[in-house]
């Protein structure tokens, strides 16, 4: 019998010829990913949607976030060319997920700024007043509310430097009391 003939080669042989399978299919694959402008580990994706809006200094802008697994919109911080550096939430993190998300807008000042998006529960506006810090900021103030429409509204007296807690009271009239009010 010769020392090539026993078990144990044939099992190292085999192993090896696998290794060398897969090695030639991982270079192949990542080839054609390069060839096709990707690659074969998905990486974060982030564009810019909306109008930036400047916070204490910083640019920031709402941000639509294609990650490996979900996607989301965000608050960016954008660098003076107007590309993303950073992001808030990430799409890797499961909560808070945006699912519909209005653009950030500052304070008339610029020293303050909020943005206001939808959560799997409810509407939330986060108004914060140190553009470094954003959302982790200890400044941070967060209003859960029930719209769209008191969002929007929120937003538009941030924007205009209304204060926040002196909201106008709407009175709600059901039908039978339009109509004795208007004889």
């Amino acid at each position: 019998m010769t020392p090539n003939a026993s078990p144990m080669g044939q099992v190292y042989l085999g192993f090896r010829s696998l290794l060398v399978k897969i090695a030639v299919f991982v270079v192949m694959a990542a080839l054609l990913a390069w060839a096709l402008g990707g690659t074969l580990w998905p990486k974060t994706v982030s564009r810019v949607v909306g109008v930036p809006v400047v916070v204490d200094g910083v640019m920031l802008a709402l941000v639509d976030q294609v990650g490996a697994e979900r996607s989301t919109f965000g608050l960016g911080v954008l660098d003076p060319q107007g590309m993303v550096l950073e992001c808030w939430p990430q799409p890797e993190s499961k909560t808070p997920e945006w699912i519909e998300a209005m653009s950030p807008v500052s304070t008339p000042d610029g020293s303050a700024g909020a943005v206001a998006a939808r959560t799997i529960e409810r509407w939330t506006v986060w108004f914060f007043d140190d553009g470094a810090l954003r959302l982790q900021a200890p400044g941070l103030q967060c209003f859960e509310i029930d719209s769209r429409l008191e969002a929007a509204t929120l937003l538009d007296r941030i924007s205009r430097g209304l204060p926040l807690d002196a909201q106008p009271e709407t009175e709600v009239l059901d039908s039978a009391e339009a109509s004795s009010t208007s004889d």
